[in-house]
């Protein structure tokens, strides 16, 4: 019997252990246990695991020597998602055969799914002699490699491999692992690759596009799923693919015809539903985006790419207390996953959580140097502590350097020099910021606010009420309406500015600057 208070995956784990320690050995001839074992294994990367499950603990425990047996009973844990169990038979295959090159791969798998990364690397670099392992085993290397964050290890790997392989299924991982090694121009230079292989294998171009995308190069990962999409215009994962492009890039109509398209091969996808969910968040909807991404869930709860979608819709609704724990329960399932970690910092500092979201943007900066998200995110991360605004406009300035039209950025920089009432210099950056975007209207409100504060009364009055015509609903930009107004001597004005600043204050508008 296991004690109460001991974990019973792991108790289970042990007692199997123990019984595949026991000799054990029905009598089976050796030509049926290897069919047997083939049959399992097969059965096992065809993911069919409840019907192997039981017939595979059968035959291990027949055969408790058969380093086989053992390893498929840990990736069956592993993909039960039992990981202390997988832990545990990993460690006594690595106890049987401690030169298993499958069996350190699937240890170190499972090590750092555990957050025990460092532990992970160390049994990765202990296998030899990676050339003279078979392709499959190696581009399993390389992607270890990759999930642990040794990224020059993983491309090492797969600089090894045959060509074929290399411009075929690895293509994606070298893509992924050139951009988060920093190497920008390695991963264009694979474009023309990646289009090749669009239009061989159409396929092929989801993961492709979705790298292309993580480096900014968004019009190359929609020219890649149109490749794709004339050798396989009924894809449905190809047409949601674009549509998430579309919805990023604010094409919206088009957008939903490729989704009603890809919805029409595929009608249960919850994947198309939470890409639903995300045109109607992006076009206001937030009432049918709600639903649509209830239902995706209740289709598929467990899907990682469903719930970083529910993330981005929570931090949207002003929800990041719930966009902070789905990041961290992405993490928790994939450790260096750099989207996942700018999820996150997005979601702390929506919250306030300065702390993590500095430590979760700087993790995630180091992964992606060039992104310019996370720049501007760790940039306001930094303003909002008093004792970093210094860093802060370092940070930002190399927003504006790394993206010129990072209108953003240039906001930002005028609003640090305003809360130090350098107000010159606020007022320089935020004349530029309107220069490059005319209709930005926090930017408009903000100058508007500040000529008010520097004397210019009529320049204040054409940029307030332009900013009270681009956006109505903006409480403060009432309340500086209200001021100006009072200092022109137009009362009456004043007090009915004053009265819609208190109606939107009362609603949960923002309170004045």
């Amino acid at each position: 019997m296991c004690p109460r208070r001991v974990n019973l995956g792991v108790c289970f784990a042990s007692l199997l252990i123990s019984l595949l320690s026991c000799q054990l050995v029905l009598p089976q001839k050796k030509g049926a246990r290897v069919d047997a074992l083939a049959g399992i294994e097969k059965s096992v990367q065809q993911g069919r695991i409840s019907e192997v499950e039981r017939p595979l603990l059968t035959y291990a425990l027949a055969n408790p020597n058969n380093t086989k047996a053992l390893e498929l009973m840990a990736r069956v844990r592993v993909l039960q998602g039992r990981l202390e169990e997988a832990r545990s038979l990993y460690q006594r295959l690595l106890a049987v055969d401690p030169t298993s090159v499958s069996a350190k791969i699937g240890a170190a798998h499972v090590a750092n799914s555990l957050g025990q990364k460092d532990y992970a690397i160390t049994l990765l670099t202990t296998i030899e002699a990676a050339s003279s392992l078979p392709t499959s085993v190696r581009l399993e290397l390389a992607t270890e490699f990759y999930s642990v964050g040794e990224f020059s290890r993983a491309l090492t790997v797969i600089e090894g491999l045959p060509a074929g392989v290399r411009n075929g299924e690895a293509l994606p991982l070298s893509a992924a692992a050139y951009l988060n090694a920093g190497r920008t121009q390695d991963l264009i230079n694979l474009i023309p690759l990646m289009k090749n292989q669009a239009s061989a294998k159409p396929a092929m171009a989801v993961p492709n596009a979705e790298v292309l995308q993580n480096a900014g190069l968004t019009k190359d990962a929609i020219a890649l799923l149109g490749i794709a999409l004339k050798r396989a215009p009924t894809n449905a994962k190809l047409l949601l693919a674009l549509a998430r492009l579309e919805i990023f890039t604010r094409k919206f109509v088009e957008a939903r015809a490729n989704l009603k398209k890809a919805e029409s091969f595929d009608p249960r996808s919850a994947e198309i539903f939470s890409a639903q969910a995300m045109l109607e968040n992006a076009l206001g909807n937030n009432v049918a985006a709600l639903g649509l991404m209830a239902k995706a869930r209740k289709i598929d709860p467990d899907s990682s790419r469903i719930l970083a979608d529910f993330a981005v819709l929570a931090i949207r609704a002003g929800r990041p207390g719930v966009a902070a724990e789905a990041a961290k329960i992405l993490l928790g399932r994939e450790p260096q996953n750099a989207e996942y970690e700018y999820l996150l910092g997005a979601a702390s500092l929506q919250s306030g959580n300065l702390d993590s979201a500095q430590s979760s943007l700087e993790s995630f900066m180091q992964k992606r140097p060039t992104d310019s998200r996370g720049c501007l995110a760790l940039g306001l991360v930094l303003a909002a502590r008093i004792d970093q605004i210094e860093n802060a406009r370092r940070q930002l300035t190399r927003c504006i350097d790394m993206d010129p039209t990072n209108v953003e950025a240039r906001y930002q920089l005028g609003l640090s020099y305003k809360a130090q009432g350098e107000n010159d210099k606020a007022i320089g950056y935020l004349e530029d910021t309107l220069k490059q975007a005319p209709g930005y209207a926090p930017a408009v409100r903000d100058l508007g606010s500040l000529y008010l504060q520097t004397g210019a009364a009529a320049r204040a009055r054409e940029l307030l009420e332009r900013a009270v015509s681009l956006n109505p609903q903006d409480g403060d930009t009432h309340f500086q309406l209200s001021r100006l107004y009072n200092q022109t001597g137009e009362p009456d004005l004043a007090k009915r500015h004053l009265e819609m600043f208190q109606r939107l204050r009362d609603k949960g508008g923002k309170p004045a600057q």
